[in-house]
């Protein structure tokens, strides 16, 4: 769906195109036309959401009131005919055209099929396995997903999928639950024809929630700084996977691994800036088979967006960012980190990244890259004045060296694009004519 601003911004440039006789008046109102019938009115099918949901959550409230004082057999007709009811409603509506109709009923079915998981466990006692009973949620949510194309269930089955697999991982003490991805899978094939971006981005976070769980049990006190630099070289591969994805034109699912990547990279390279502006917190880190698995991952990832992106001035510089930002581990690695040379390093290199990310998203205009470096940059800037860098007399250093050399870059860029952005055929400034 499109976005207000981007109406905005699209009204504007029409009316300036036909000004200028780019685009003749029949041909932007064709555009408009067409973008109107894409976006719709969506407001009687989000109310009718809202009411199925507030209908469901008034059924249950009423079932919780009176749950003890109801037979067994009674209370199983209420849940199979409340399961049935969603899911014929949502049938009929979905052949009627209702689309959000037909997803809010589906999703209410998947919830009472959810909740009746939980309450047919209680009724006979069953062995306490909520990750069991996640399991079988995942099984129901995804039917009712194939056969309805329910974005709410598929919705509901990423998220009791990663409750499965967390739970299993709980449970086995950090051991790695692989039969997640039996069901990932299958879940995340579906939502590569969906249109929706929350379904999108919910596949995405499930993927990361179970790659963070690769290191082990790093939550219950076995907490490692080499986990911040498999989390940084997880960012750089969504971040990859995410720009080419755009580039490329594949499939919009996949676009929604950059700005999961571009989070986590800030984040990730924000923490190593503080790490080696402070002595108790710049250990090393032990190096182990997740970090290396991750950098195999993460290196051939950024050398593939700079080779295979259409666009070469926002692939190169966005992946020049995201090489030097696997760089940074190797400083704490080397034992640099307890020099004035190591801190100077690194955050040279994080400040250098952010340019580099500014100067992709100017390149691709992508505003969303090039608020996360400005983000970066300006956060990086504060943690610096916050810890300094050595003396205060080396950190006034540091700044005015790092402002010149962006004068002097900015300075040569503008020469650049005075020199190379020039249409065919018009003399530079200066040339004989």
């Amino acid at each position: 769906m499109l976005t207000g601003s981007y109406h905005k911004r699209l009204e504007a440039d029409l009316t300036r195109w036909v000004g200028e006789g780019l685009v003749s008046p029949a041909s932007a109102t064709a555009i408009r036309q067409s973008l109107t019938r894409e976006g719709g009115f969506r407001l009687p099918g989000l109310l009718g959401m809202f009411g199925g949901l507030l209908i469901a959550s008034s059924v249950a409230a009423f079932v919780a009131a009176n749950w003890e004082e109801m037979p067994r057999l009674l209370k199983l007709g209420m849940i199979l005919s409340g399961i049935v009811g969603a899911l014929v409603i949502a049938a009929r509506l979905e052949a009627k055209g209702s689309t959000m109709g037909a997803n809010a009923a589906s999703t209410c079915g998947v919830l009472i099929f959810a909740a009746g998981v939980a309450l047919v466990g209680q009724m006979y006692h069953l062995p306490t396995d909520w990750p069991a009973g996640a399991f079988l949620i995942v099984l129901g949510a995804l039917a009712v997903a194939v056969l309805l194309r329910s974005d709410g269930a598929l919705i509901v089955a990423f998220v009791t999928l990663a409750s499965w697999s967390g739970g299993r991982w709980v449970e086995q003490q950090g051991t790695l639950h692989w039969p997640f991805f039996l069901l990932f899978l299958p879940a995340f094939w579906l939502a590569l024809g969906r249109e929706s971006r929350f379904v999108h981005h919910v596949a995405v976070l499930c993927l990361a929630g179970w790659l963070a769980l690769v290191p082990g049990d790093w939550i219950n006190g076995n907490f490692d700084y080499g986990l911040i630099a498999y989390g940084l070289a997880v960012s750089v591969v969504f971040v990859a996977v995410g720009a080419l994805a755009l580039d490329r034109g594949l499939p919009a699912l996949l676009t929604a691994f950059l700005p999961w990547g571009l989070v986590g990279l800030s984040v990730a390279l924000c923490i190593e800036l503080v790490r080696i502006l402070d002595t108790s917190l710049s250990g090393a880190g032990k190096g182990g088979v997740p970090i290396y698995l991750a950098y195999l991952a993460a290196v051939p990832a950024s050398a593939g967006l700079a080779l295979l992106a259409r666009e070469k001035r926002f692939a190169w510089a966005l992946a020049g960012a995201l090489l030097l930002s696997l760089l940074i581990p190797l400083v704490f690695w080397s034992g640099g980190v307890v020099t004035l040379p190591g801190k100077v390093v690194v955050a040279s290199l994080i400040l250098l990244i952010a340019i580099a990310q500014v100067a992709a998203g100017a390149a691709g205009g992508l505003r969303r890259v090039t608020g996360a470096g400005s983000g970066l940059f300006f956060i990086a800037v504060i943690i610096l004045l916050w810890q300094t860098i050595g003396t205060l007399l080396d950190q006034s250093l540091f700044f005015l060296v790092g402002g010149a050399a962006l004068l002097g870059m900015a300075s040569l860029t503008r020469r650049l694009v005075a020199r190379f952005g020039k249409p065919k055929g018009e003399a530079p400034p200066g040339a004989p004519t």
